[in-house]
């Protein structure tokens, strides 16, 4: 994990992890604009599973760590051109998770198909694979969630962390299939580019 982290975050030549112990790590930069595309670029992953990060606080230690939330880059289909705002977007996410934020800028080609929101999900509970809105002629309307970098996820729960291979879920006796899809996993992914900021941090 450390020598693909290094590879993948390559511009991070003075990067330290340090093995903490029951699969946790400290990982400390030497520049914040290096902090800030790491946060900003994620989630990422290492052999199929999450790595969750959690910033740096005052006072904090391994046994106070709890990984109860992470944050995904959310797709929005089917909504109409005419809503593509940021008040829109958030209060679609707000339904989803807590917003961080919101891209409907329609900077890739593709992108004009759908809006962007980042939000913070919790881990214990299913993705939802959309939700109905009202548009301003007061038709209810189905749009669409895609998440990006999507993986481990089980198709049966709709819970991350697991697949449905090895979920402990019982299955309903009129349940015949999954309720959740391959198409919930978006192809499209943008990375930012990291500033040059020589601000230092940890």
């Amino acid at each position: 994990m450390k020598n693909l982290l290094h590879t993948t975050w390559k511009f991070c030549s003075d990067l330290k992890i340090i093995d903490m112990g029951e699969g946790l790590f400290q990982f400390k930069f030497t520049m914040e604009s290096q902090l800030v595309w790491v946060l900003n670029n994620g989630p990422w992953s290492f052999d199929n599973y999450y790595l969750l990060l959690w910033l740096w606080e005052k006072g904090m230690n391994a046994s106070t760590i709890k990984f109860t939330h992470f944050l995904l880059w959310v797709q929005v289909w089917g909504l109409p051109f005419e809503l593509f705002s940021d008040d829109v977007a958030t209060d679609i996410g707000k339904g989803i998770g807590k917003v961080v934020e919101v891209d409907c800028k329609g900077v890739a080609a593709d992108q004009a198909k759908f809006l962007r929101i980042r939000v913070e999900v919790p881990l214990d509970k299913p993705l939802r694979r959309g939700s109905k809105i009202k548009v301003p002629d007061g038709e209810v309307i189905w749009v669409a969630f895609k998440y990006e970098r999507l993986i481990s996820f089980c198709f049966r729960c709709g819970i991350i962390g697991h697949e449905a291979k090895t979920c402990e879920k019982p299955r309903c006796p009129e349940e015949q299939e999954n309720r959740y899809r391959e198409w919930m996993k978006a192809k499209f992914r943008r990375m930012e580019e990291p500033s040059r900021n020589k601000n230092q941090s940890q």
